[in-house]
């Protein structure tokens, strides 16, 4: 008997899911929504709150279940599995709460605890739809575990570790077929974990399910990411809201509207936070319509000397001039009149008492709305002047200023705190107040990495600091092929202070691909820690390693006495200083994000230099970088081509500069990698995260596994055309790859309780 591919999945019938939180049903099938899946399957994960703890010993933590969504009452959940071929993964960013009374299954698990033992009921485990001691009489039965004798996961869950299946041999937890467990509950769910954590939960299941309990009924494979709705969920209504006060203007329809949209419309001001809506604290006097109803209140000054009436309840609305101009009426920062009936007397002496002429020794100004009025000038003196206490009166203005004396636009400035809001840009910057599209880079820049401290000097000179720097490339980029500068040019390499870079006497070379970091004194060889700690340039290279580097514009043999590193210390206007790649590989972006705490851009960044200086001085770097783009050829800085590729001229930057004082996360790149995300295709790249429409699935195709008949072995991806012999010197082998793993005992449950043909 021959048996196909084909017919070993739908003899396993085996899913594969990812944790998330999703609701009953397939995943989202319907085009019009935002989280269209084309590849939409039957089955779903949820992730559901059990408890957010507040206080006692598991303050701070959350326990959530994680259940499988089945499409049928009938469906049946036989085990969940992990092997290298399908990993398993069940993770936190801290740890998994272990209650001293509970294990890695639920099957010991009593209520009748929980009253003396709060914490258990909270306890991590992992089960096939029981969550306590098995139900007999309701078919219920014990969860199993099984797992690799290299990778004992069940005895690291319980120390509170990940749960990480991913061995050649495998393991599962699972419940036999004649046992109630794997069928769903009233809601559709099969319950397969609980975990309790402080972290993030994160992870990636495989699910062995018989559709509608049909023991070798076909499944599929479908993958979800952590955190996708699985539900439909569709564009919504959302209001252009430019001053971020919760309220906009004009109506759009978005499924991710991000900054500067608000869900609530009607503001009647959208240039102020001060003014939408119902404000409740709609200032009086301040020229604003601050709650939206087409009026403003305005302070009384009955007699319209310029001078207000103190008494807060005793104001004005004014619902044609909102800046409160009009006869009767008066700001905020007006000085309080003492007789509101009489404009010749406006300002108390000593005593309280009205003065119709205040005495005066010198010129005064006699203005009110003035910034140097003073109360004892006489009403013909005005030595006056506007300027000094003017402020900015739009909130949404960087220099906002509500305390100023007088009030005006014509002083806001909106330049100070705007920048970059595009989260794809190289310099984005979560911290900016105004959203400046304008000004957004999409090429490289430069980034250091947080400093390394030397106080002892056991890793390199005692009292210094060593820094790394870092090209962040494009999205597009593939690959740096030069660091340059351009005397008299737009691209500047300017290293400063070159001069004051630590040099080892040891190991004193200018490229790390040249260094040896041990030493052999007396026969025994030791490493050299004063060389770990020597400056150098490179392209994507580390001690000892890195591509073959050509220098030009400089002498390396005389780097370590340079003064300056600087494209205007050349001669000629035009020529160039810098470093390039040797060769036709090297220079290829990684992920750099553990260097770079994380910063934008960290994944697809190039190492280009190391500098150690004496603690107390900084150091800053300035350079053009020289790209490639795939399909594109070579871009760079300058906005012409440098390279010898004549047939591309570049159009976008890919230069930058860091400052040693500045080493942190203010500005980045987009992680955004083009390419095939199928994992089903012939030109899948793990790499990318961002899918190029090009997935291949022809040219691969064939059958893939060794042990098949017609095993075929330049094909990557399996067509399902193999076929099998039934003949085996090892039994338990029952898909016959040469190893009794987790596949094998999926085919086990399989066919567990049935009967054998006759």
């Amino acid at each position: 008997m021959k048996l196909s591919s084909e017919n070993i999945k739908a003899f396993l019938g085996v899913l594969f899911m990812s944790v998330a939180s999703l609701t009953w049903g397939q995943a989202c099938s319907d085009e019009s929504a935002c989280n269209y899946q084309p590849d939409a399957g039957l089955y779903c994960l949820e992730t559901e709150v059990v408890q957010v703890h507040e206080e006692g010993d598991l303050a701070g933590m959350t326990t959530y279940r994680i259940y499988f969504l089945t499409d049928t009452a009938t469906d049946l959940v036989s085990a969940v599995f992990g092997d290298s071929e399908f990993p398993l993964s069940v993770t936190t960013t801290t740890a998994f709460y272990q209650d001293a009374l509970g294990a890695a299954s639920p099957n010991a698990i009593n209520p009748i605890l929980f009253g003396t033992f709060p914490n258990l009921e909270f306890d991590s485990w992992v089960t096939i739809g029981i969550d306590q001691v098995p139900n007999a009489s309701n078919g219920e039965g014990s969860v199993e575990l099984v797992s690799d004798e290299a990778q004992p996961w069940s005895v690291t869950f319980e120390q509170g570790e990940d749960v990480v299946i991913n061995s050649s041999v495998g393991g599962a937890w699972f419940s036999t077929n004649n046992q109630s467990n794997g069928l769903p509950d009233a809601a559709g769910r099969v319950l397969l974990g609980q975990f309790t954590t402080d972290g993030e939960l994160g992870g990636s299941l495989n699910i062995s399910v018989f559709p509608e309990g049909q023991l070798g009924g076909s499944g599929e494979l479908v993958s979800y990411a952590v955190g996708e709705v699985c539900a439909c969920t569709y564009p919504q209504t959302y209001y252009v809201d430019n001053d971020g006060d919760g309220y906009g203007t004009d109506a759009v329809v978005l499924c991710d509207p991000g900054a500067g949209y608000a869900t609530e419309g009607g503001d009647c001001n959208d240039n102020t936070a001060l003014a939408y809506p119902g404000n409740p604290l709609d200032i009086i006097g301040d020229g604003i319509d601050g709650d939206c109803d087409g009026a403003e209140t305005c302070y009384r000054d009955v007699d319209n000397d310029g001078f207000r009436l103190a008494d807060s309840v005793d104001v004005v609305g004014s619902p044609f001039n909102l800046d409160c101009a009009e006869f009767g009426e008066a700001y905020f920062y007006q000085p309080i009149d003492c007789d509101d009936l009489n404009p010749e007397l406006t300002v108390p002496d000593e005593d309280g008492n009205c003065q119709v002429d205040p005495p005066s020794a010198a010129e005064l100004c006699a203005d009110p709305g003035a910034c140097n009025y003073n109360a004892q000038a006489l009403p013909e003196e005005d030595n006056c002047e506007y300027v000094t206490c003017q402020g900015c009166s739009n909130a949404g203005a960087c220099n906002f200023d509500p305390s100023a004396l007088i009030q005006t636009e014509l002083v806001c400035e909106y330049l100070s705190c705007a920048g970059c809001s595009d989260p794809l840009a190289t310099n984005y910057n979560p911290e900016v107040i105004i959203s400046n599209e304008s000004v957004c880079v999409y090429s490289g820049l430069l980034a250091i990495a947080p400093v390394t401290l030397h106080f002892e000097g056991n890793a390199g000179p005692a009292m210094t600091y060593t820094n790394e720097v870092y090209a962040l490339l494009p999205p597009n980029a593939i690959r740096l092929k030069r660091i340059i500068g351009i005397k008299g040019g737009p691209v500047t390499l300017n290293i400063q202070p070159f001069g004051s870079f630590y040099q080892s006497e040891t190991c004193d070379v200018w490229q790390p691909l040249d260094m040896s970091v041990t030493t052999e004194v007396d026969g025994v060889e030791f490493t050299n820690l004063d060389c770990l700690s020597d400056s150098w340039f490179t392209i994507g290279g580390a001690v000892g390693t890195g591509p073959e580097l050509t220098p030009f514009g400089f002498d390396p043999a005389a780097l370590s006495t340079m003064e300056d590193f600087d494209s205007e210390q050349l001669v000629a206007e035009g020529d160039s200083i810098g470093w390039e790649i040797l060769g036709d590989t090297g220079g290829e972006p990684s992920d750099f994000c553990e260097e770079l705490s994380n910063r934008p851009g960290c994944a697809n960044a190039v190492r280009v230099a190391r500098v150690t200086m004496a603690l107390g001085e900084s150091f800053s770097f300035q350079a053009g970088l020289t790209y490639t783009v795939a399909g594109a050829g070579e871009r760079s800085v300058t906005g012409f081509d440098i390279t010898d590729d004549t047939s591309t001229v570049s159009d976008s930057g890919g230069g930058g500069e860091a400052d040693s004082d500045d080493a942190v996360i203010s500005d980045g790149v987009s992680n955004n990698i083009y390419g095939c995300t199928d994992s089903g295709a012939c030109n899948y790249d793990s790499g990318a995260n961002v899918d190029s429409g090009d997935c291949d699935y022809a040219s691969c195709s064939g059958c893939t596994y060794s042990d098949a008949t017609n095993f075929d072995g330049s094909a990557s991806q399996d067509d399902g055309t193999c076929e099998f012999s039934i003949v085996s010197n090892c039994p338990f082998d029952t898909t016959g790859d040469g190893l009794v793993g987790t596949a094998d005992l999926v085919d086990f449950l399989a066919a567990y309780d049935s009967s054998c043909p006759e």
